[in-house]
């Protein structure tokens, strides 16, 4: 199964405000909905609570979290959800955050997808866990392409010393 991570992060690595993204561009949403589209999704609880539409359409949702959620798929700890996911046959998951689900797949991600925004929003107050400084040590920039006026798709795959 192959493990890819999808963010939008700031020039300072922030992801979140108020447990909301902290912009609005809509170019960015509709890659992220392109990208994920008929896939699994993994995310801990705050980001499924956050979500604006539960379950996100045409996808598999998957929430890790401490607590069950009812008429959620559901999972205590990482190493169930990827057991089940395995008997499943899930070829590809996409982890949607937050920082914590974040930190505990990134040492597992294949690729990243990373869209760079161009803002420097205020009263951030989530950050993504890991520096760009060793994503960079780690992953080999594949894709970049430019996401309306304020943001930059980019695509990293693992480079071959870490795997």
């Amino acid at each position: 199964m192959k493990i890819h991570l999808i963010w939008a992060q700031d020039q300072n690595g922030g992801i979140g405000k108020d447990r909301k993204l902290p912009w609005h561009i809509p170019e960015d949403l509709i890659n992220f909905k392109k990208l994920t589209l008929h896939s699994t999704i993994v995310m801990g609880r705050k980001t499924w609570r956050s979500l604006p539409v539960k379950p996100l359409p045409d996808r598999r949702n998957v929430v890790l979290s401490s607590n069950s959620i009812s008429d959620v798929e559901s999972y205590k700890s990482i190493k169930q959800c990827i057991e089940t996911l395995h008997k499943d046959d899930v070829q590809k998951i996409f982890v949607i955050g937050g920082a914590q689900i974040y930190r505990n797949f990134f040492h597992r991600s294949d690729e990243l997808h990373i869209t760079l925004v161009n803002i420097e929003a205020e009263e951030i107050d989530t950050y993504f866990p890991i520096s760009m400084q060793t994503i960079s040590s780690m992953f080999n920039k594949e894709e970049e392409f430019i996401l309306g006026e304020t943001a930059i798709y980019t695509r990293w795959k693992k480079n071959s010393l870490t795997t």
